[in-house]
């Protein structure tokens, strides 16, 4: 009996360091959904008002829904086991971020409660879960402890504005996520010497997240589509350069960021990594909303705030891949040199925020957008087969 319940309540272990590479579990990829709903319903409420308040409210909504993900991924990087406790508790998860896709659109507003319990609930479930693992693992006490108080004030604070209005309500929310996105900074000299391990699976479940957002891109360039009552050729036109835009963003990011592996002796490597990739999936999710917008219009005016969003978007995204360069392990022929790629991506975030001020029409200004794209594939494709990477199966 003692045998068959160690295999339902195993203890907490720290991952020790490991030459064999770890793999996303169907688990992590069957809880990674759940989160293509919340970005889905955020999203959508952004397509349906393309202005800057609405921008400001879905990126105040986007991070904690980001920090959730977050915050499970680091988990489970360091501590996870295999047994069905575990699997209970990532259920009980995958409700609260249910509860917050249900509220995500009205989530300062309407349903301003639901969606500040539901973050709340989730990030006590992630807080105990760092509770427990300091419990069992007391090494990593000057990690675990200080996530917990710290992250239980910002749960508190979420708590009351639950139950409060107005400026408020909203000042204790930032002041929680300010203190949520602060703490493992104020953790990153114990973290190298009590998390010695290397992330081993982190690269890949982040290049699983993007594609998860890039797919709500497309659904969201697909419902533009099948909300437009008549197709006619300027609608196609649009649909298709929409998915041409988003399929641009997948090329870009996989051929130069998420096929290659982190630069484990630079300092603070997976911070930076991590919070490099919350202006990256912003943008992209920006882009797929107002895409959405634009192949929905079916003939409307164009809101002012339209051409904006999307070239900021782009932008945003490039911005992000500069950012992220300086985390990757250099390569040994890199098909760009980084001193050249780099201070493109922030040329092309300059271009494509220039863009709007040349009053193209809508097609044309995701037409230039597109390529910008272009630049950094055509540079990417010719450095690959003047490369001696060019035939191989192994390296994608």
């Amino acid at each position: 009996m003692k045998h068959n319940v160690r295999l339902w309540w195993h203890k907490p272990q720290l991952h020790q360091a490991s030459s064999e590479e770890k793999r996303v579990t169907w688990l992590e990829l069957f809880y990674d959904l759940v989160f293509v709903v919340v970005i889905s319903r955020l999203a959508h409420h952004l397509a349906e008002h393309p202005d800057p308040r609405s921008f400001l409210e879905f990126v105040l909504l986007f991070i904690p829904v980001w920090w959730v993900w977050l915050g499970v991924a680091y988990y489970n990087e360091r501590f996870e086991t295999y047994d069905l406790s575990f699997r209970a508790l990532t259920f009980v998860q995958m409700l609260a971020v249910a509860g917050m896709a249900a509220t995500a659109e009205g989530g300062l507003s309407s349903t301003a409660t639901g969606f500040a319990l539901s973050y709340a609930f989730a990030r006590l479930i992630i807080t105990g879960m760092w509770w427990r693992a300091g419990r069992h693992n007391p090494q990593t006490r000057p990690v675990t402890d200080l996530y917990v108080r710290n992250f239980s004030v910002s749960i508190l604070l979420w708590v009351i504005s639950a139950f409060l209005d107005g400026p408020e309500a909203l000042a204790l929310k930032a002041a929680g996520l300010i203190l949520d996105l602060l703490t493992p900074l104020l953790t990153l000299q114990d973290q190298a010497r009590v998390f010695p391990a290397v992330a081993r699976k982190l690269p890949e479940r982040f290049g699983l997240f993007v594609i998860l957002v890039l797919g709500e891109n497309m659904i969201g360039v697909v419902n533009g589509l099948a909300d437009v009552p008549q197709f006619n050729f300027v609608t196609v036109v649009r649909f298709v350069l929409g998915l041409a835009l988003g399929f641009g963003l997948w090329w870009v990011y996989f051929d130069y960021i998420g096929r290659r592996e982190l630069n484990a002796h630079t300092r603070w490597v997976f911070v930076r990594w991590s919070y490099l990739h919350l202006p990256l999936v912003v943008g992209i999710t920006v882009v797929g909303a107002m895409v959405q917008h634009v192949v929905a219009l079916d003939g409307a005016a164009v809101e002012p705030g339209v051409p904006w969003l999307l070239a900021g978007g782009v932008a945003l995204y490039y911005l992000a891949c500069a950012g992220l360069e300086g985390t990757l392990e250099p390569e040994n022929t890199p098909i760009v040199q980084p001193q050249m790629i780099v201070p493109l991506r922030i040329l092309t975030a300059g271009v494509a925020l220039l863009l709007p001020l040349l009053l193209l029409p809508l097609s044309g200004l995701v037409l230039g957008l597109i390529g910008l794209h272009l630049v950094h594939i055509v540079l990417g494709v010719r450095g690959w087969f003047a490369s001696e990477n060019v035939g191989r199966q192994d390296v994608h």
